[in-house]
């Protein structure tokens, strides 16, 4: 049997026994909730550090500082990064940190050299450059230490995000770029799929393209099994969708909006408005088909994020011939949604407002800041979704 590890992985002992969560009746977990990730910058060749790494729980991922913004570009999150001595040497000249800050702003820097290579002007440029601590990788206690405290601040600080939708591609289409930025902040991503599309393609197909979405995302993915086309919005619903809030127990949730022209989304719409009832903030997302009553006050800047959105839409390769998942369209209807926020964004997902009791639910990133630059233009590729030219 093949590696399923990834191509930067760097292999370390197991890390510690997760407890079973609890039973989720009608819910199948298809994808877990990603570990805790820690980037590994430069020559960091110590096995006591990477094993402190795994028995606190975190994934490590080795980066290039040659490669590293390809490289970070693809990765939806990071928790922590850690950098040896000769790469923070070169930073002025790689700027490895500052990117890092960039994509991740919650992302807390470490750089690990023993306290003999520690210098005076070292330690005031990793001051200046906002690292969060300086540690010896020998010093066992000291790493674990370190990084049980990163990992609960992490947690501690982050918002747990719950997307619903009636059916695999709904929440990838509605708010892929919402959930990217929450990613990419830190935050835990869920995403529930009440049914696996059996309607409208092969369902085995249609769970496959949803945990590979899911993996790029870097969200949890739970898969319900309601008939496609004929969800209600009755007791078992909403029950199933009250058992998954329970146990993710969400700050935000994304959902359908009641402005829609499908049945299954208004009747998804409805049991969520009942089973989320004690969630501060709820946002409703808009939907190809959404109805001209659709009416957003809400509008999320996806400038650093819309051509990975697209990427996400790949994974839904059944659905190709489907035009509103035609890379131009989705990038016109960002575009548009965008006038809202010009000129501080050029991309833009919109939401309708169901319940915002947090006013600081959504932390902008550096999209919406006054004077920032306007994101490039999203290059459009076209295979493998040709323009329909029948009438």
């Amino acid at each position: 049997m093949g590696s399923t590890q990834e191509p930067n992985e760097v292999e370390v002992p197991a890390g510690p026994v997760v407890p079973a969560r609890r039973e989720l009746p009608g819910v199948e977990e298809c994808r877990p909730a990603p570990r805790p990730l820690a980037l590994l910058v430069g020559e960091l060749e110590v096995p006591e550090l990477l094993a402190t790494l795994a028995r606190v729980g975190y994934k490590c991922v080795r980066i290039s500082p040659e490669a590293a913004a390809t490289e970070i570009a693809e990765l939806p999150a990071a928790d922590v990064a850690l950098l040896d001595v000769g790469t923070f040497r070169e930073e002025p000249r790689c700027g490895v940190v500052a990117l890092l800050q960039d994509v991740f702003p919650s992302v807390e820097v470490f750089l690990m050299t023993a306290a003999r290579d520690l210098d005076a002007e070292l330690m005031l440029r990793a001051i200046h450059g906002s690292l969060t601590d300086v540690l010896d990788p020998q010093d066992t206690i000291g790493v674990n230490s370190a990084f049980e405290e990163s990992l609960h601040r992490s947690r501690s600080g982050a918002e747990r995000v719950l997307a619903i939708g009636a059916h695999p591609d709904d929440v990838e289409i509605g708010c892929a770029g919402a959930l990217l930025e929450h990613r990419g902040r830190g935050d835990a991503v869920t995403v529930l799929t009440l049914s696996r599309g059996s309607v409208g393609g092969d369902r085995t197909a249609r769970a496959g393209e949803s945990r590979a979405a899911a993996s790029m995302l870097g969200a949890r993915l739970l898969l319900g099994d309601l008939p496609d086309t004929r969800i209600e919005a009755g007791i078992e619903t909403i029950r199933l969708i009250e058992a998954v809030v329970a146990d993710v127990d969400p700050s935000t949730v994304y959902v359908h909006s009641a402005h829609d022209g499908h049945q299954d989304h208004r009747a998804v719409h409805t049991a969520t408005l009942s089973a989320t009832r004690r969630v501060p903030n709820v946002y409703a997302y808009q939907s190809p088909s959404a109805t001209n009553d659709y009416s957003p006050t809400r509008f999320i800047p996806v400038d650093a994020v819309m051509s990975r959105k697209i990427e996400v839409l790949h994974a839904f390769a059944s659905q190709s011939e489907r035009s509103y998942l035609e890379p131009e369209l989705v990038v016109a209807g960002a575009r548009y949604w965008a006038r809202h926020l010009a000129p501080r964004a050029r991309y833009a997902e919109p939401f309708e407002v169901i319940r915002s009791f947090d006013p600081g639910a959504h932390r902008q990133r550096g999209a919406l800041a006054l004077g920032s630059p306007l994101a490039p233009v999203v290059p459009i590729p076209m295979a493998p979704y040709p323009l329909e030219t029948g009438a």
